[in-house]
């Protein structure tokens, strides 16, 4: 990883530990909270970089209001969100990268936590850390854990993507090539594979750095309906195909539902902390107050 100090010189400012790239294209109803969870946040060491292809629905004004607080905004069209995180941080200067969506926030105390993670963590290039789900009005549904980053997790089928709760070296970032601007549906999947594939060094946290909104106007939620899911099982076999090294026989669907047991198998604290939740789920929501009242923990 790259010295905090080596951009520090006569006339130029330290650089960034952390560069955040938000992707916003009409999401207005949820945009302001994206924003604002991100620049209650910021300080000297934080760079924020907002990225708008061509929002109809106002989001430009609510950017333009917000943009004392943010640090570089890109209006150029683009070829899909792909290629726009990839302007986002082709202007990062930052240490570290780290992305939040327009439809999803950032959690209190989550920039704090990531520097005392990277800190606690020298010679890594991807931390991976928890996320919690949310209802389309911003109540908790339950607390997102993610798997190991390796190849071979991977390629089971049986990982847990939590993008909410990645983050990552710029070297690192720059050195897979960033994401592909062609992936429509996957994008993050991919990028994890890319660093899988390179056998970049991660590290597994606890903190939970942000917050992943799921209701049905949503691309998780299945707004872009079938074409959406057949690009999906596209990317996703050619990503096991040309970077994991492990053709899919088969339906992707069928195969990631067979993997959901060899997960329970894999990793049964997943499987326990999920039947707390479902059983308690009052604790859960006391910890996602606490989260938010307080700053991740």
């Amino acid at each position: 990883m790259s010295n905090p100090s080596s951009s520090e010189g006569a006339g130029r400012a330290p650089q960034p530990f952390l560069s955040i790239v938000t992707l916003s294209f009409n999401q207005a109803g949820y945009l302001r909270q994206a924003l604002e969870s991100v620049i209650a946040q910021k300080d000297g060491s934080v760079e924020f970089i907002v990225v708008d292809p061509g929002s109809t629905d106002g989001s430009r004004d609510i950017i333009a209001e917000l943009g004392a607080g943010i640090d570089t905004v890109i209006l150029d069209p683009d070829q899909g969100p792909a290629d726009g995180l990839n302007k986002g941080f082709a202007a990062a200067t930052g240490r570290i990268g780290y992305f939040i969506n327009s439809d999803d926030f950032l959690v209190p105390g989550a920039v704090a936590a990531l520097q005392r993670q990277w800190a606690a963590h020298p010679g890594i290039g991807l931390l991976l850390g928890r996320a919690w789900r949310v209802r389309e009005d911003g109540s908790v549904e339950r607390e997102l854990l993610p798997t190991p980053n390796d190849r071979a997790t991977l390629a089971s089928g049986g990982a847990t993507i939590v993008q909410q709760g990645f983050s990552f070296t710029m070297d690192a970032f720059r050195a897979v090539g960033g994401f592909n601007a062609a992936n429509r549906s996957t994008w993050d999947y991919e990028l994890l594979a890319r660093f899988a594939a390179a056998e970049v060094p991660f590290a597994m946290v606890d903190d939970r750095f942000g917050a992943f909104r799921l209701y049905a106007g949503g691309i998780s939620g299945g707004a872009l309906g079938e074409a959406h899911q057949r690009r999906f099982d596209a990317d996703y076999q050619r990503i096991h195909t040309e970077i994991l090294d492990a053709p899919i026989e088969g339906d992707v669907m069928e195969f990631l539902r067979g993997a959901r047991v060899g997960k329970m198998l894999t990793h049964p604290s997943h499987a326990i902390h999920r039947l707390r939740e479902l059983t308690l789920p009052s604790v859960t929501a006391r910890r996602f107050a606490r989260d938010m009242e307080r700053g991740a923990s």
